[in-house]
């Protein structure tokens, strides 16, 4: 990691704190983590920070309202913040701005679809990452870039959010969406091949899936390599 940017920006008269992590690397591309359900800082993405900048992205993340250095008070507002701070995000330098893309998890990828055309208008993502995904056929489409779903084999409809997304997705755009399914993984997609997480130890940041957290790099490197103009936006 080359350089650790603290962000401030506004959200409905509140402000938010975050952080720009930046790679060993000129212009790199860039990830902005939309966070999962729960009053959680940026910390708690701070294992797949570190390793999307060793593979040299460049990784923006943000402590929920309420939560860490964040004003407010927790318990409303999440895709209003999530797009606040992706807009806050576009206006920095030191990254590639034709290459953006969002990794959203669980209930991130609602909020994700929720606001997707908002983001666009700042700026459209070259891909859309959804890590532990919680949309279906009926509302993938809302997500007009390049997805990528990546969920556990423990998910009760696992079918639906993978396989059954990927073909409506498929259905309404030509980008050709993947999926990837975490064999022994939780919902969040820690490995539980070895027993059950224990949240309350500091090395469960260690259990992470590298099956699934490689071919999220491996995804995010294929989509970067792509030869496509500039998506449209303020990069544009």
């Amino acid at each position: 990691m080359r350089e650790r940017r603290e962000l401030r920006f506004e959200s409905g008269g509140v402000t938010l704190a975050g952080e720009l992590d930046l790679p060993l690397a000129d212009n790199p591309p860039l990830v902005f983590i939309v966070h999962h359900s729960g009053p959680v800082t940026r910390d708690a993405y701070g294992y797949l920070a570190e390793i999307l900048t060793r593979a040299g992205y460049a990784v923006m993340r943000f402590d929920k309202r309420g939560t860490g250095k964040s004003g407010g008070a927790y318990g409303c507002c999440e895709a209003d913040d999530a797009l606040a701070a992706y807009e806050a995000m576009m206006k920095e330098e030191g990254f590639d701005r034709c290459n953006v893309f969002v990794v959203a998890q669980s209930l991130g990828t609602q909020h994700v679809a929720d606001r997707f055309a908002e983001l666009a208008r700042a700026q459209q993502p070259r891909g859309v990452a959804l890590l532990s995904n919680l949309l279906g056929p009926d509302r993938i489409a809302a997500i007009a870039a390049p997805i990528y779903i990546i969920v556990s084999d423990s998910e009760p409809n696992m079918n639906v959010i993978s396989k059954d997304a990927v073909q409506a997705h498929r259905a309404a755009f030509s980008f050709g969406a993947t999926d990837y399914i975490a064999v022994g993984s939780e919902h969040s997609l820690f490995d539980i091949s070895a027993g059950p997480i224990d949240w309350g130890d500091p090395l469960w940041v260690t259990r992470y899936h590298r099956g699934a957290m490689q071919s999220l790099v491996d995804w995010l490197n294929a989509q970067h390599m792509r030869e496509i103009p500039c998506p449209p936006g303020r990069a544009g």
